[in-house]
């Protein structure tokens, strides 16, 4: 790929991951007209988007390793829009909770996170996307300066808490957690192994 932002091969490459990223908005609609989601349907969009967050915030952390093991540079044009979509779907994820479960009610919610450890773990993971987010632009990068590697280094944690939010949620069947537990860990890994040998944490 090259590095041209006008390089036409860059932007469809683009056009082709922005539309396929919006697969879980296809599979929401395409349920709900077709009434696949049965009778909780809130459930089953508040489901779908948070796994599609985690997802997205996978593939973001996949980015780096890929560029270093196998040379594909042009990823990291992808990454911005990779890790936008991941707080895209987490938004959408905790505005779909907050209305099935608390109809906006801002004192209810607030007890669902005392009462529930899931909750507040996911909160948390969303309250720290959000600089991850507003600074994905080049000019909060430039004013954010040093500070911008510092804010973008906690998408690591917020990864491990939305992997936690999942398993706090999946205990009965937690088999899909551990898969994705497991990428995490192998992320990880190499990044400790990457820091140790170039002496320098990448993003």
């Amino acid at each position: 790929m090259s590095s041209s932002s006008n390089d036409p091969q860059l932007q469809l490459i683009k056009t082709i991951v922005f539309l396929a990223s919006l697969s879980p908005l296809y599979e929401i609609v395409w349920y709900t007209v077709t009434g696949r989601f049965g009778d909780y349907p809130a459930w089953e969009i508040i489901g779908l988007t948070g796994e599609a967050s985690l997802v997205f915030l996978l593939l973001t952390l996949l980015v780096t390793p890929l560029r270093k093991i196998f040379g594909w540079n042009g990823l990291i044009k992808l990454r911005r829009m990779l890790g936008l979509f991941a707080f895209f779907y987490a938004t959408l994820h905790f505005l779909v909770y907050i209305w099935r479960e608390d109809n906006f009610i801002v004192h209810e919610f607030f007890l669902d996170m005392v009462k529930l450890p899931y909750i507040t773990v996911g909160v948390l993971a969303w309250l720290m996307l959000i600089p991850v987010a507003v600074t994905a632009n080049d000019p909060m990068m430039k004013k954010a300066g040093k500070n911008w590697k510092r804010i973008h280094s906690m998408i690591y944690a917020i990864t491990f808490l939305s992997v936690l939010h999942y398993l706090l949620v999946r205990t009965w069947n937690p088999t899909d957690v551990l898969y994705y537990a497991a990428i995490l860990l192998a992320l990880l890994v190499y990044r400790f192994y990457h820091a140790r040998t170039v002496k320098d944490w990448v993003f």
